[in-house]
């Protein structure tokens, strides 16, 4: 495959790409353990809505945080600390099962979480170190094929493996991938280029970073977009569960089967980026707008393997959206605040999602699974024809000059 091609090219990425894989399936390993466990132990609804919310809760607390630390000390070095440091809140559940102690679980769902929260910013301002501009387009082809892999291999593997043996299991591999994963990232950490852009840093205050994102007009929409697409995302989580459970009664099967078509999906987008070029802009616009199409076509579904088809299309074009704008993204951002302007943004995506999530629990009991699909299809296409709009407000000459400023002082 063509982006796999550019690992041989960028080795240094290539260490980054397989350590990401190793946390990412172990973190859902660790997701299926966790809800498995839960259940077992409460059988309680509310009990799974506050373990969602710690989930959430650490990227608002911390990601911003981690970013501006990203800016400011050694990015690779900061990547092995949060793999190793999380591996042994890894093994609190299996003590949650033997004492049914209920915190246990919690902390260390929190303890986990807020250690992605630092590594997500920390790892998007690492790329662009790394990689050669002209393959960042690849190099985001890549990265989602980790998100696909991660739903293929940790949602549908992790529920083979909990039911083949016990959800113990599941917690001990997250522990190990962790150690894994901070065993490749050790050898970043003797590279010179994976040190932080500190020499370069313009020296600027936290408090004049957060202004940077109201003062230049292109991030300002890029905040649009992170703040608005999550509210559609979040409802998609909740609708492919009850499309699996509720409209076919398939059963945890068929929750395992439609996770594997999104990530098959996620991997498929990676394939056309030897096709994109230019106009990222557009090309991520007009994706959403199709992400919306297929989601209205999802709720006309009559037969499961539809909705798989359908599920594959649409994290299809998803994925490619999310190439484009994250290449932008890499390509705009100020090295000396890479890492905080990204965790920000990413602050605002995760809340939007949390909120999102919780909102879909309350529409779907209104609505039916189906129908709900339809409304987020309208609002897809709604939020596309919204950012074709303010996109072509924008004077982006004006905005990237603002930007490379930063990095001259």
């Amino acid at each position: 495959m063509y982006n796999f091609q550019i690992l041989k090219k960028e080795p240094k990425y290539q260490i980054i790409f397989w350590s990401s894989v190793l946390n990412g399936i172990g973190g859902r390993f660790a997701q299926v353990g966790s809800f498995a466990l839960l259940y077992l132990l409460t059988e309680s609804g509310a009990a799974l809505g506050l373990l969602m919310a710690l989930l959430v809760l650490p990227t608002i607390i911390f990601a911003p945080i981690s970013g501006y630390l990203a800016d400011r000390f050694y990015k690779a070095k900061l990547l092995f600390w949060t793999d190793l440091l999380r591996a042994p809140f890894a093994l609190l559940p299996i003590w949650a099962t033997m004492t049914e102690e209920l915190g246990l679980l919690y902390l260390s769902t929190f303890i986990i979480a807020s250690g992605q929260a630092i590594y997500n910013p920390v790892r998007f301002s690492i790329i662009p170190d790394i990689v050669e501009k002209r393959n960042l387009v690849s190099v985001n082809g890549l990265e989602q094929n980790i998100v696909g892999i991660t739903l293929v291999f940790g949602s549908l593997l992790g529920g083979i493996i909990a039911f083949i043996s016990n959800m113990h299991v599941l917690f001990i591999f997250h522990a190990a991938f962790l150690m894994l994963a901070a065993i490749l990232i050790w050898r970043l950490t003797k590279s010179n280029t994976a040190k932080s852009s500190k020499m370069e840093v313009a020296e600027s205050s936290l408090k004049k970073s957060r202004f940077l994102i109201v003062r230049v007009a292109l991030l300002r929409v890029f905040l649009m977009v992170m703040l608005l697409m999550p509210l559609a995302n979040g409802v998609d989580n909740v609708i492919f569960n009850l499309i699996a459970l509720e409209v076919f009664d398939k059963g945890d099967l068929g929750v395992g089967l439609i996770y594997s078509a999104l990530g098959i999906g996620f991997v498929l987008s990676s394939t056309i980026v030897k096709w994109i070029r230019r106009k990222y802009i557009a090309i991520g616009v007009v994706m959403i707008l199709l992400e919306g199409a297929g989601h209205i076509l999802l709720s006309q579904s009559f037969f499961f393997i539809q909705a798989l088809a359908l599920a594959i299309l649409i994290t299809f074009v998803g994925g490619i959206s999310n190439i484009c704008f994250d290449t932008v993204l890499m390509k705009i951002l100020p090295a000396s605040k890479r890492g905080f302007l990204f965790g920000t943004l990413s602050m605002f995506q995760n809340s939007s999602m949390g909120i999102a999530m919780i909102g879909a629990g309350f529409l779907t009991e209104w609505l039916p699974p189906l129908q709900t699909s339809f409304l987020v299809g309208v609002t897809y296409i709604a939020f596309a024809l919204a950012f074709m709009l303010v996109f072509r407000s924008v004077n982006f000459r004006t905005s990237i000059r603002k930007l490379k400023r930063l990095d001259i002082k």
